[in-house]
């Protein structure tokens, strides 16, 4: 198969040209590039092909490669730094950039004659071998990344794009024996093991990103195979969703105030339909005095509230799994400690009825659950596990549905809260929002809202004046679009100083239209 070089975008570096050019990654022929940005510059760099011929995208990762020399320096840098490393606990108090330093001072000799072109390289790689993931470490890099999966040896590692879905790249483990090994040390690394006897690993890596691991082939024939999800280290506010096109802005504004009279929501979806992230984007819409209790298998909710509890269950001892501390367990603590909303990653067994007997005492409470519709959410709801009596359902307030869609004209995919539903029973329901995907546009039925009501009721003013308010917080979001926030700590920042002073946050909006 020919190949081709691809082209130098003329990204600024440290690294000569000349390196660069020498040391280029081959594009496979037939693979034009379309995209190109740095991943770890000036290190790797993410291209994305496509080949006309074939209508597929490639996810093609440009890492400067060692030469000969420089894979001599790498292993006897390795050797020296696993010597250097006397007791886990004496790893633990140094960076991994002081044991290089300490090191390479002991003996500059060795090292006096390599340029520091040469050793910068070593130094990358050698903080993604040790303290980084590998292979995969800058795919780790790319915040368009979501998932990254590996299926097998001497197969594509495939990622989910944010912009180009699921597509292949050109990494893959070349053995049993390097994957093996990848997947021991990452989880070994997390505090966890993963052995023949104990197969299958669910858990939480540095940097808060999740693994589901099936090794070797006791579960699988095609052996080792990893999934990783990705955390978001700066994630989608209301700002975010609103530019994305997954809910509008009415829709923002209507969620706003079920969420200052403590409405309990569930939101529903399949994997990866984005129930995580419509929930984080929620979660940050709470008043900042109250008290939040988020409790999960894996932590992933993030938000910027000073007043929030996180609990993570907890996974139990030998071959009897004494001390595991489940959801169920965790909700009956977070009880206890009076939270106003209580925040629960996903609810799937007993743990859902503790819940429910919460919302029943007036907290609030938000959650997430498998599922493709309202209607099959609360079939589960009533079924084992879960069990929840049907005069309970309607405690769960309200019910947004999420998918990912494909675009009309483009056909790339994204996600829509396809239905916003008021839970009035436990098969009645009003329908506030509703999605069309002919012309991508969501149609609102606030006039008759039953939980808008609820609220006048509850707060003495009529419906009107709820109407009323709910077009300020719509100017209020419209404000933070036109002023480029969406940074989550800036968007919780104006959402409390509206809690708090109304008409002084008003008024800042008024002077600056």
């Amino acid at each position: 198969m020919k190949e081709k070089r691809p082209k130098n975008n003329g990204q600024e570096n440290i690294l000569t040209g000349d390196l660069i050019d020498e040391t280029q990654s081959l594009i496979p022929e037939g693979y034009e590039t379309i995209k190109k940005y740095p991943l770890h510059a000036p290190f790797s760099y993410a291209n994305i092909l496509y080949n006309n011929e074939k209508s597929n995208y490639l996810y093609f990762v440009d890492e400067l490669k060692l030469n000969r020399d420089e894979v001599v320096i790498f292993e006897n840098l390795y050797k020296l730094i696993e010597q250097s490393l006397e007791s886990p606990k004496d790893s633990d108090n140094n960076t991994l950039d002081e044991q290089l330093n300490t090191v390479l001072k002991e003996h500059e000799r060795i090292f006096l004659n390599n340029s520091s072109t040469s050793m910068e390289k070593v130094k990358y790689y050698l903080k993604r071998d040790i303290n980084g993931f590998g292979i995969i470490d800058p795919i780790m890099h790319d915040i368009n990344i979501e998932d990254v999966s590996c299926s097998g040896t001497q197969k594509p590692i495939f990622v989910w794009h944010r912009n180009y879905d699921s597509i292949p790249t050109n990494i893959q483990f070349p053995s049993e024996e390097k994957l093996n090994n990848f997947v021991s040390r990452i989880v070994f690394r997390a505090g966890k093991h993963v052995s023949a006897a104990f197969p299958i690993s669910d858990l939480a890596l540095q940097g808060n990103h999740r693994i589901s691991v099936l090794y070797q082939k006791e579960v699988t024939p095609k052996g080792t195979s990893f999934t990783i999800r990705k955390f978001k280290e700066d994630p989608y506010t209301v700002i975010d969703l609103i530019r994305f096109g997954t809910i509008n802005i009415t829709i923002a504004a209507y969620l706003w105030l079920l969420i200052e009279s403590k409405m309990s929501f569930i939101v529903i979806g399949s994997t990866g339909s984005g129930k995580t992230t419509l929930l984080n984007a929620i979660t940050g819409l709470v008043h900042p005095d109250y008290k939040i209790f988020s409790v999960e298998d894996v932590a992933e909710i993030n938000i910027n509230h000073e007043n929030w509890f996180t609990l993570v269950a907890r996974s139990g001892f030998g071959m009897g799994g004494e001390g595991e501390i489940g959801l169920y367990d965790l909700i009956k603590a977070g009880v206890r400690h009076r939270p106003d909303y209580i925040v629960v990653g996903e609810i799937r067994g007993s743990e859902a009825y503790v819940m429910f007997q919460a919302m029943a005492t007036g907290h609030g409470g938000l959650c997430t659950m498998h599922a493709d519709s309202l209607e099959s959410a609360v079939k589960r709801l009533q079924q084992k596990p879960m069990d929840i009596p049907p005069a309970y359902i309607s405690l769960m307030n309200c019910a947004l549905v999420v998918k990912r869609v494909k675009e009309n004209g483009t056909g790339q995919s994204s996600r829509r809260v396809v239905t916003i539903s008021e839970i009035t029973g436990a098969n009645a329901s009003h329908t506030a929002f509703h999605w069309e995907p002919r012309t991508d546009y969501f149609k609102e039925e606030l006039r008759d809202s039953v939980l808008l009501k609820r609220i006048s009721e509850a707060t003495g003013r009529d419906t009107s004046e709820i109407l009323a308010e709910h077009q300020k917080r719509i100017t209020v979001l419209k404000w933070m679009m036109e002023q480029g926030i969406r940074d989550y700590r800036k968007v919780a920042e104006v959402i409390g100083k509206y809690y708090r002073d109304p008409q002084s946050l008003m008024s800042q909006i008024e002077v600056d239209a």
